[in-house]
């Protein structure tokens, strides 16, 4: 029973295809539905990341090009959340129709506020209405000027991956179908311009997306490489627009993208399938990608190699000449290839034990279970894929805070590490991450910390 203590949290098909519209800046994305079926998704849009659009003036005093305004935030439609706003249904709608409730949204918001891209998701009641709103969105699309989507039927016993990928497929056909050229026209830019591509396995469901795609970035950028599009994760729609002009494209989740990439066949891509984390996964990572594009990748291991001396560094200098203590081990929760980064790093570099591996989503086939259980020799890992993560104690703890509070409420000490939403509510003020280089050091920094206090709790 390792899944009891998170069967109602795991986020579904709607959370991902409302990540993929959110995803796109000067978007709006609108919940069909009573407010009830808005607010999860409106509080969750804005952890990740910081934009205008989710800023507001208060009576005019506060100047903010391309805020909210104050009198759009306390409408009916927002009610106090910035994003992600629901059509406020009633009883009476779900009896004659959606139709007027959500022309009369639209229209309102679209006269306080200008967006570049708008959606409109069914929930799930009025999913199941099939009034065929199509023509109605298109009407008002040609009115606006303003492109959409309408997903109409979402696959509600789906998971988020699944919502993410096929609504991004859609946005694709939408945006930038008409620019799709033929496989043998497929060209790469000129030698003397930097090589560009985009990102895909970002989304704005991720916990740390700010500090995720700056690494990203960074890293490419010392590679001599552009990132283009990061795709439904703070792009715009004109960059999916020119999803095609770019010279590769790179995977970096097999679970999030995978019916993307069958999409995207026909362009030059690394499907690297996992998040870098850790120096070696990094390593390879920059090096599979300048390989790729052609380019120079030294300044990039150059970095890298100063991760590993101040890794090092900190490791000698709390646990002197014995490492980490024996006894000292983790556990992780998330999709398997993400399992296989933690894995990578904190057993196969740092060499601590895994306790419990908890694969989220075993539906959808990454192929890299064969990989996390070969990180070690000894079998630990293909071990703790079956343990009782509900159990887990006395151990580092990997996951979203719903499963810390779950395990320190019922098992032993843990220090918990917060990798995934639901958030804790915990204010980072300075973006993190726990991919590439800067997230290396930042992993280490938490584990050093985790292990200090978990051999404080002991003695007391």
């Amino acid at each position: 029973m390792t899944e009891t203590y998170l069967r109602n949290i795991t986020a579904d098909y709607i959370t991902g295809a409302v990540s993929a519209c959110e995803g796109i800046k000067d978007s709006l994305v609108l919940i069909n539905g009573p407010l009830g079926c808005k607010f999860y998704h409106g509080y969750a849009a804005g952890q990740s990341m910081i934009r205008p659009s989710r800023l507001w003036r208060l009576r005019g005093e506060l100047k903010i090009k391309g805020a909210m305004s104050d009198r759009l935030m306390r409408s009916q439609y927002f009610a106090g959340s910035p994003e992600i706003p629901g059509t406020n249904l009633r009883y009476e709608d779900f009896i004659f129709g959606t139709r007027d409730q959500l022309r009369r949204a639209l229209n309102d918001i679209f006269a306080e506020h200008r967006y570049s891209f708008f959606s409109v998701i069914q929930a799930p009641g009025t999913s199941l209405l099939g009034e065929g709103l199509e023509g109605l969105l298109d009407e008002i699309s040609a009115e606006f000027g303003i492109p959409h989507l309408f997903i109409e039927a979402p696959k509600l016993s789906e998971d988020i991956f699944l919502g993410w990928d096929e609504t991004m497929i859609r946005l694709l056909k939408l945006l930038a179908e008409d620019r799709k050229p033929k496989a043998e026209a497929l060209k790469r830019s000129p030698a003397d311009h930097r090589p560009r591509v985009n990102l895909f396995g970002f989304y704005t469901y991720e916990r740390y997306l700010e500090g995720d795609l700056a690494e990203i970035t960074s890293l490419l950028s010392l590679c001599g490489i552009d990132v283009s599009c990061a795709a439904g994760a703070d792009c715009t729609v004109e960059s999916i627009r020119s999803i095609f002009e770019a010279d590769a494209n790179i995977f970096l989740s097999a679970e999030r993208c995978a019916r993307t990439s069958e999409y995207l066949a026909d362009m030059p891509c690394l499907d690297f399938g996992c998040m870098p984390v850790g120096p070696d996964l990094t390593e390879r990572f920059v090096r599979e990608v300048s390989s790729l594009l052609g380019t120079d990748c030294a300044p990039a291991l150059e970095r890298i190699d100063q991760t590993r001396a101040r890794l090092f560094y900190h490791m000698a200098m709390h646990f002197s000449s014995r490492g980490f203590p024996e006894d000292l081990s983790y556990a992780a929760e998330a999709e398997c290839s993400m399992l296989y980064s933690y894995a990578d790093y904190l057993t196969g570099y740092l060499g601590i034990k895994p306790q419990a591996l908890h694969d989220l989503y075993p539906q959808r086939k990454s192929g890299f279970k064969d990989r996390l259980c070969a990180v070690d020799e000894g079998g630990l890992c293909q071990k703790a894929l079956s343990a009782d993560f509900s159990r887990v104690k006395d151990a580092i703890l990997l996951g979203s805070a719903n499963t810390i509070a779950h395990i320190l409420a019922y098992s032993g000490d843990v220090f918990g590490i917060e990798t995934a939403f639901p958030s804790s509510g915990y204010a980072n003020v300075v973006p993190r991450t726990y991919i590439g280089c800067t997230g290396s050091l930042q992993l280490l920094e938490q584990l050093i910390n985790g292990a200090r206090l978990l051999k404080a709790w002991d003695s007391n």
